[in-house]
C-alpha cells in the first residue's frame, strides 16, 4: 500500500464533497437572484476561463459531459464569486467571511492530493475542519439533499430513458385533448449537451425529439376556454401530433 493511501482518498473524499457543496450553493443563490440566465453573470474572465474548458472537452471519444460552468472553475476561482453580491447568501449560508479563510487554507492540501502528494496531517486536519464547517451549516441531511443532483450533465442513453417516458406521458394528455401538457425538464438538459445532435455519436435522430417538442409547444400555445377542445383535437388532426410524438418515441428506443 501506499504510504499516505488511505489519508489521501479520505481528504479527496471530503474534498469531492466539499467542492460540490459550495458549487450547488453558489448554483442555487445566482439561479434565485439571477433566474435562468445566472451564467451570464460569471464575471468575464472567469466566463473566458469556462468556455476555454468547455471547448477542451469537446471529443466525442472520451464520452464527455456537458458540465454545469461552475464545475469548470477551481475552488479558489470561485472565492471571488462567493465574495461577491450575489455570492453572498451562498457566503452567508455557509458560515460568512470565517468560511473564506477555511478555504483559502485548504488550497494546498488540495494541489497535493490532486497531483498524487502526501496530503500530510495537517493538511487532512484542514479538510477535516473545513468538511466539520459544511456539515454544521447546512446539517448532514441538507448536505446528502445538496449534493445528490449535481449539475454535471447526463448521457444520451439516461436523456433517452427519461425523454421516452416524458413523451408518452404527454401523448396520453395529447389524446384526452388536456392542456396544459408540461414540457419534460430533461430536454433542456439533453439539448445542451456537447453530443446532441452530432451525428454518428448519437444513435437517435434528434430532429424527431425537436420537432415532437414543438409540435407540444405549439398545442400549449392553443386557446383555453370554451370551444377550445374542439380546436385542440383539429390541431392533433391536422398536425398528426401523436403520430409525431410516437416518431420521436420510436427513434429514443434506438437508444436503449
Amino acid at each position: 500500500m501506499i504510504p499516505f493511501e488511505l489519508d489521501n482518498l479520505e481528504a479527496y473524499k471530503l474534498l469531492l464533497r466539499i467542492e460540490l457543496a459550495v458549487r450547488e450553493s453558489l448554483r442555487q443563490s445566482l439561479e434565485s437572484e439571477h433566474g435562468s440566465r445566472w451564467r451570464n453573470r460569471i464575471p468575464g474572465v472567469l466566463l473566458k476561463k469556462i468556455r476555454s474548458a468547455e471547448a477542451e472537452e469537446k471529443r466525442p471519444q472520451f464520452d464527455y459531459l456537458r458540465l454545469g460552468p461552475l464545475y469548470y472553475l477551481t475552488i479558489g476561482e470561485l472565492i471571488p464569486l462567493l465574495e461577491q453580491k450575489s455570492g453572498r447568501a451562498t457566503l452567508n449560508r455557509l458560515g460568512g467571511d470565517c468560511f473564506i479563510k477555511l478555504l483559502e487554507n485548504i488550497l494546498g492540501p488540495r494541489n497535493a492530493v490532486c497531483h498524487a502528494r502526501s496530503v500530510s496531517a495537517v493538511g487532512l486536519v484542514a479538510i477535516r475542519a473545513l468538511y466539520a464547517q459544511v456539515e454544521a451549516a447546512l446539517t448532514p441531511e441538507g448536505l446528502d439533499a445538496l449534493i445528490s443532483t449535481p449539475d454535471v450533465g447526463i448521457s444520451q442513453y439516461e436523456a433517452a430513458h427519461s425523454l421516452m417516458i416524458a413523451l408518452e406521458q404527454s401523448k396520453q394528455l395529447v389524446c384526452r385533448l388536456q392542456s396544459p401538457v408540461p414540457m419534460p425538464d430533461i430536454y433542456a438538459l439533453a439539448t445542451n449537451q456537447y453530443w446532441w445532435g452530432v451525428r454518428d455519436v448519437v444513435e437517435f435522430d434528434c430532429s424527431a425529439i425537436e420537432a415532437a417538442v414543438k409540435l407540444i409547444e405549439d398545442y400549449n400555445r392553443l386557446p383555453t376556454g370554451l370551444g377550445s377542445a374542439a380546436a385542440r383535437q383539429h390541431f392533433v388532426e391536422t398536425q398528426r401530433a401523436i403520430e409525431q410524438i410516437d416518431a420521436a418515441i420510436a427513434e429514443l428506443k434506438r437508444a436503449q
